[in-house]
């Protein structure tokens, strides 16, 4: 399934939060600098997704509601 376009932190086929991402570590500090948002991919069901970022949380004053 092909659930990309909304970012989600958990998979709305399945309910995993196990997500596959591509990212970028800093060498230094070893911590995720960037990642690609539109590739990510649930770890359980294979459904392809868009990954969130700090802007998405629902919480977020910034965020857009969808």
């Amino acid at each position: 399934m092909d659930w990309r376009g909304i970012p989600t932190a958990g998979c709305p086929e399945c309910g995993c939060f196990w997500l596959r991402i591509s990212a970028v570590f800093d060498p230094d500090t070893y911590e995720i600098e960037v990642w690609g948002l539109d590739d990510a991919e649930c770890y359980m069901c294979g459904a392809k997704l868009t990954a969130p970022c700090p802007v998405d949380h629902p919480d977020n004053e910034q965020s857009e509601t969808y």
